[in-house]
């Protein structure tokens, strides 16, 4: 899923209008418990730990379920099953409230080498995003569908801080800070100097507090420092100053204050009054400095003149996969990052020399900070479970009982490591559960999408705790800007029986099939993929993908491929895969990075590799798969007709057992109308590297006009013309090819194909389609060779943007 804004815009195409639907109302039981476990992926021996947090305290009961179909909202809720399977953890807990402490920050737990400090000068390069003076809540229930909003926690955001050795508990210590009226203040106890001047926002600017320890007095500087040159001419030289008295001690931090005990299982204080934007070259130096040594100091490197009064510089450019923030003066200060900030982004100096962090590190030395982030909740656990070594692989679940209310944390177990326990392996896109965590659509645009299927009590809860809609890359931060990661460590209110049927809900319509024909398979995970490699997929003959596979690493998109030049049988059961590259954090192993939504000059990744979409790093869906994304449609689903190539002999075997006729899949979840082709679809385009013999076996009858078109282009722009052209690209296309070595591909073209196959109780002809391709695909027989005349001439010149005129129309 892709929504507005002006990052996907520039690399894609999206026309249309979205419906209005009225919400449902929420069920009358109230959240209790929530929680979240110490992993995903597991095999037998494996141990996990689950984090419970009890809103209201009390015991609560827990077991283990194999979740079979995890659908309680959609017109198939009464397929809804999940499984009791006995465990070791089952029983009943004392259960406890445990907080999210949002908010990134840098930690340095041993400053002890600056207690010495008289006389000083803190400075450092900010870039500051969020005036919570400018900030006005959104009228939820009047939000501009172009633009829907995200919740937030802007409204307890009060002070930023950007340097400090301050304690918030008892109010001890010093902080360089950004004030609650957006004015820069330096804080030395309960006295402080202030600039009565708001501080600008999304621009760069130089700030600074020296103090004299002689005579008490404290300067602060706010000096402008912009991009741009017609704002150099506006840019403003502020000052400040007082007296105070300052103390050094306790620990440092940037970003953030100490803020308390944190969770039950955190090593640190809580943070508090934290930042957001970016900072950079925090430096302090033991003296006060004139005006001109300050512009001195600001420079990319400290000059010769100063370097011996350094006794802190933190070059944010070193180490940048890493969780350490670098003190490049002798003082040698060690720094842990703490919740994920954002790496490898643009400086004050970037010069533009590269558009690729790992060229230039230099030119991307800052840190994008936020008072929303949180990668690890630090909770500490209720319970934990070994996998048994006879656990059928599977999709899992704790599930928790508290009163009338029910909750479930989701894991996965794969079979033992070289040892599958079948034929065939169902693909987890656990990568796409994380980027879609937490999603608060529901609670802000739910009119927008009035064919979904969602769980109204938890979005009550989110609006009610909007802390819990953080994170994942469809949230956006205060200041507007888009997540660019999602973790695994803090409660996903996705990700669970009983949620929205998107995704996860979706996927175990899958598992609700194979149980329900009782076809073996194993569970294998994105995560898994990315540690076992083309080895953990070639261990089957057959493998299906989840229903939006969207979100993958551009090794998992090579796997596919070479699997399936090695003979490998690969069923592409879903819509919108296989689009955007993304990898894990490598300081932060239970994070999916994904940047898609970000700038053009910040999309590699933290790991080094090419991040947005998949096409950036010169890889084509069409190529492998046969397909590529196509469109977005949520209010109203339509079947597939039957093409010509579906007579073909090389299928004979597919269709077979199908009674609807040409027109099949009219039926479906989708709220408006069901359908097989829905949600989100892809097509059938042969000038984009598809395989020259294949089979386009079935195209979507014509879909509901409001809906959002996805084209795919070659520039990183889009233009338009009014009045705009009728023609609508999306679509959706059933395709089938043969691959060297006996291997094969079958694509789907939709999201809702194996949602579509629950009608009748699994007597339908998707179904049967599905039944046909799984066991053909699980055959070891090779496929018949492909006739000369089949391979047809296709026109692969690259595509251009469509320039169309007024007066062509």
């Amino acid at each position: 899923m892709s929504f507005r804004n002006n990052a996907f815009y520039m690399f894609i195409l999206v026309i249309g209008t979205l419906a209005d639907a009225n919400l449902l109302s929420a069920d009358d039981v109230e959240r209790s418990l929530i929680g979240y476990s110490s992993e995903l992926s597991l095999r037998p021996g494996d141990t996990v730990d689950f984090m419970v947090s009890a809103m209201e305290g009390g015991s609560y009961e827990a077991d283990l379920v194999r979740v079979i179909n995890g659908d309680n909202k959609s017109i198939y809720a009464d397929q809804f099953l999940v499984d009791p399977i006995k465990a070791s953890f089952q029983g009943r807990y004392e259960g406890k409230e445990q907080p999210l402490n949002t908010g990134s920050y840098v930690h340095i737990e041993d400053a002890s080498a600056l207690d010495g400090l008289t006389s000083f000068t803190i400075a450092a390069w900010i870039f500051p995003t969020f005036d919570p003076t400018e900030y006005t809540p959104p009228d939820l229930n009047n939000i501009d569908p172009f633009n829907p909003p995200s919740l937030n926690i802007a409204e307890s955001i009060s002070h930023q801080t950007i340097v400090s050795r301050y304690d918030a508990t008892n109010g001890s210590g010093w902080a360089l800070q950004i004030d609650e009226n957006y004015q820069l203040r330096f804080l030395s106890g309960d006295q402080s100097v202030t600039i009565s001047e708001k501080v600008k926002d999304w621009d760069w600017a130089y700030v600074a507090v020296s103090y004299n320890a002689n005579t008490g007095a404290a300067s602060v500087y706010l000096l402008e420092k912009p991009w741009a040159a017609g704002d150099k001419f506006t840019a403003r030289n502020l000052k400040a100053s007082g007296s105070l008295d300052v103390s050094h001690a306790g620990p440092m931090r940037i970003a953030a204050v100490r803020g308390g005990a944190g969770a039950a299982a955190a090593e640190l204080e809580r943070p508090a009054l934290a930042f957001n934007g970016r900072i950079q070259d925090v430096r302090i130096v033991n003296r006060v400095l004139t005006g001109s040594e300050l512009d001195a100091l600001a420079a990319e490197t400290v000059p010769a003149s100063l370097a011996e009064a350094v006794v802190a510089n933190f070059d944010f450019a070193r180490e940048m996969t890493s969780d350490r923030a670098i003190d490049i003066s002798a003082s040698g200060l060690e720094g842990k990052i703490v919740n994920a900030p954002e790496r490898g982004v643009r400086g004050t100096f970037f010069h533009g020399t590269s558009v690729n962090w790992t060229q230039a590190p230099d030119e991307y030395d800052a840190i994008g900070f936020h008072a929303d982030d949180l990668y690890d909740a630090e909770w500490s656990a209720d319970f934990s479970y070994t996998i048994p070594g006879d656990l059928r692989s599977g999709i899992y679940a704790a599930r928790l009982k508290q009163g009338d209310f029910v909750e479930y944390i989701t894991f996965f177990v794969a079979a033992p490591r070289g040892k599958p326990g079948a034929d065939l392996a169902l693909w987890i896109s656990d990568y796409n559960y994380l980027a879609y965590s937490n999603i608060s659509i529901g609670a802000t645009a739910a009119k927008n999408y009035p064919g979904h299927n969602f769980n109204f009590d938890d979005i009550e809860f989110m609006r009610a705790n909007p802390t819990y809609a953080t994170g994942g890359v469809y949230n956006q931060h205060v200041d507007g800007t888009y997540y660019a990661w999602g973790s695994r460590l803090r409660p996903d209110l996705g990700m669970k029986p009983g949620a929205l049927v998107y995704n996860f809900v979706q996927d175990t319509h899958i598992t609700a099939f194979l149980e329900n024909e009782g076809i073996a398979y194993d569970i294998i995970t994105d995560e898994l993929l990315d540690e076992e490699g083309l080895e953990l997929l070639q261990q089957y003959r057959a493998v299906l993908s989840s229903t939006h596979h969207e979100y993958v690493t551009t090794g998992h998109f090579d796997m596919v491929d070479e699997y399936t030049h090695n003979g490998g049988r690969f069923i592409y059961t879903g819509g919108n895969g296989w689009f955007w590259s993304v990898g894990r954090l490598p300081a932060y192993p239970a994070a999916l990075e994904s940047r898609n939504f970000h700038e053009i000059g910040e999309r590699v990744l933290t790991d080094g590799t090419q991040g947005g979409l998949m096409i950036e790093t010169g890889r084509k869906s069409g190529v492998v798969f046969g397909v590529e994304m196509a469109a977005m449609i949520f209010n109203g689903s339509s079947p597939y007709r039957k093409l010509s190539d579906a007579e073909n002999p090389r299928v004979s075997w597919l269709f077979e057992g199908t009674t609807e006729g040409d027109v099949f899949g009219d039926y479906g979840i989708d709220r408006v109308n069901g359908g097989v082709v829905g949600f989100e679809t892809d097509k059938y385009n042969p000038g984009n590297g598809v395989p020259r013999h294949a089979l386009h076996l079935a195209t979507s009858e014509p879909m509901r006009p409001k809906i959002e078109d996805v084209k795919l282009s070659t520039l990183p722009l889009v233009i338009a013309y009014h009045p705009a052209s009728d023609d609508m690209w999306a679509g959706a296309d059933v395709v089938f090819f043969e691959t060297p070595n006996g291997g094969a591909m079958f694509s789907t073209g939709t999201i809702c194909w194996f949602s579509s196959t629950l009608e009748g109780g699994f007597k339908n002809d998707v179904a049967q389609i599905t039944r046909n391709v799984i066991a053909r695909f699980l055959d070891p027989a090779p496929f018949p060779a492909v006739q000369e005349g089949e391979v047809m001439d296709v026109n692969r010149v690259p595509a251009n943007p469509e320039y169309e005129h007024a007066d062509q129309q």
